[in-house]
């Protein structure tokens, strides 16, 4: 089958979709015949390897169907990496033309929250373009159930499927601390970004349980590239309610670094009002670190049946509730070992290789049922 990925990828490596694109491009290398095309001038060179090379519009300045290699300009199919992407018009238009099936992959976009988010935008741009966009498409792929059941339950198009992201494992997982009275580290990596990341939330629940957390010697990092001025609101929310003991506020974290971050954490938490499928947090995971989630994340399913962590509704009461008891299990070593180990297994559940083949089968049968 002939995949044609199309996707408008900045190269900003804190943001998911520029790390779970191309896994999923090279994993779907392994059982399609693939071309990946970034709609924008953006390419990294750890973007080309494993045999799929990113191409961006430096090899098809016109961005057009017409202009791509065979069998690319007339593929089986098109994978659609982003709901709201203007440079998508004009191939979506050529595809469309041409009646050649697509799948769009919102990733948390369609969402009920995320549509409440500059409201005013998302609906001038769907009465425009964006909902017919989406109702011509074959399918559209959500990346957790929670996600499609948040997008109106996949209102937006008559046909839907769920496959989330994948992960490689790494070789070097956690390690264990025997020393129950060293520092415990609550780390969130990702954006800095208030409302969608509920860092408020978060620090709501940090200030209600900062004493125990110095009794305990926990703390709480926060790594990421700043948004909107977020970390000015952060510091400033920081210093008047006392907090700079507790909290730390660090930069983007990648490659080498961020690795030993995760190494070296107790516990992983994200608070998010919506996502489709936080990478952070499979990387996390993957690394054996216990995982705080919000209902947000769309994880809270899978680690509740895992016992993979603690989880709560996306509200700052249940938050600042099950906060409370994160940091009371954090000093007793035999509940973290045992999360540690649930987190790991959960974890090796979403392997890019095998995320490759369901989507490959799901294809088929779409295309098959299309031609029927």
């Amino acid at each position: 089958m002939n995949v044609l990925f199309l996707s408008n990828l900045t190269g900003n490596l804190w943001a998911g979709p520029n790390h779970s694109v191309p896994a999923q491009v090279l994993a779907q290398s392994k059982v399609d015949n693939v071309m990946w095309l970034n709609l924008n001038h953006n390419r990294r060179a750890e973007w080309s390897i494993g045999g799929v090379d990113c191409k961006t519009l430096d090899d098809y300045p016109t961005g057009r169907l017409r202009d791509l290699p065979a069998p690319f300009n007339h593929p089986d199919v098109v994978m659609v990496e982003e709901a709201y992407c203007y440079p998508f018009s004009k191939i979506i238009r050529d595809i469309q033309k041409e009646n050649i099936p697509y799948v769009i992959v919102p990733r948390s976009t369609l969402t009920n929250q995320a549509q409440r988010h500059k409201s005013l935008k998302k609906v001038i741009g769907n009465l425009v373009y964006f909902r017919r966009m989406f109702a011509n498409a074959v399918a559209i792929q959500y990346l957790t159930e929670q996600e499609k059941m948040d997008s109106a339950d996949g209102d937006w198009n008559r046909s839907c499927f769920v496959i989330p992201n994948g992960i490689y494992m790494p070789e070097e997982m956690k390690f264990t601390e025997s020393d129950e009275t060293s520092e415990k580290k609550i780390v969130y990596i990702g954006r800095m970004e208030i409302y969608q990341k509920g860092l408020d939330f978060l620090l709501e629940a940090v200030k209600y349980h900062a004493e125990s957390m110095r009794r305990d010697n926990i703390k709480l990092y926060i790594y990421g590239p700043d948004r909107e001025n977020t970390r000015i609101k952060l510091e400033t929310f920081i210093s008047e309610n006392a907090l700079a003991d507790v909290v730390f506020l660090g930069d983007s974290l990648l490659g080498q670094e961020k690795e030993r971050v995760l190494r070296e954490s107790n516990a992983f938490i994200m608070t998010s009002r919506f996502e489709g499928l936080p990478m952070g947090m499979l990387e996390a995971l993957a690394y054996g670190l216990p995982c705080f989630a919000t209902r947000g994340t769309n994880l809270i399913e899978e680690i509740n049946r895992e016992d993979a962590g603690w989880t709560a509704e996306t509200d700052v009461n249940d938050i600042i509730k099950v906060y409370g008891e994160m940091i009371a299990d954090l000093p007793d070593t035999s509940i973290i070992v045992h999360k540690q180990n649930n987190a790991k297994r959960l974890a090796q559940t979403y392997s890019w290789d095998y995320q490759a083949v369901r989507l490959h089968d799901e294809l088929l049968n779409i295309l098959k049922e299309r031609e029927s």
